[in-house]
């Protein structure tokens, strides 16, 4: 299920959509670690502005309402099921049910009025054995599906931001 190769291409999509990430002098690429522990300083330095914004208006409608989000998910669920690191994982997915529910757990999670009925993060991610690898595989994915459908590097960073709050669910090891 990993491809190391992948996963390096992937990371380089990471640095690509996230500057912060650069790690000054060198020229190795960053570490797992250190790829991490920039997205971490990245959502702490900019959660200011990140509450200012969902003050003036929320993520939810600054990513487009639920039509938008769920396009965004089905795109998400789209690039995961091509992704070397979860190709053989989403084989045996229901993509559509797995769009939807993400796409209602993001729109009640970011100001809309849409109620998350599903699993709990940990539970609906326990048997998969993440790692912070894949963590950053999934989220570099996550990053391409926004950036294909326009969305701006201000909320795609929230979205990022968001799934970083949310880690020690998923990446349980």
């Amino acid at each position: 299920m990993k491809n190391k190769v992948f996963v390096s291409i992937q990371m380089m999509v990471v640095l690509a959509l996230f500057p912060v990430l650069a790690i000054a002098g060198g020229d190795e690429a960053p570490t797992v670690e250190e790829k991490m522990n920039g997205l971490q300083a990245m959502c702490t330095e900019t959660a200011g502005a990140q509450a200012e914004r969902q003050a003036a208006k929320s993520l939810y409608d600054r990513l487009g309402g639920y039509d938008r989000i769920h396009a965004l998910t089905t795109e998400i669920v789209r690039l995961h099921q091509i992704n070397p690191d979860f190709r053989l994982m989403m084989k045996y997915v229901d993509g559509e049910h797995l769009a939807t529910s993400v796409a209602d757990f993001i729109a009640a999670g970011t100001g809309g009025t849409e109620h998350y009925k599903g699993r709990g993060m940990r539970d609906a991610h326990s048997h998969l054995d993440f790692t912070d690898a894949d963590f950053l595989s999934a989220g570099a994915d996550v990053g391409k599906a926004m950036q294909n459908l326009g969305y701006g590097q201000e909320e795609t960073n929230e979205v990022i931001c968001i799934l970083v709050s949310l880690k020690d669910q998923v990446v349980l090891k």
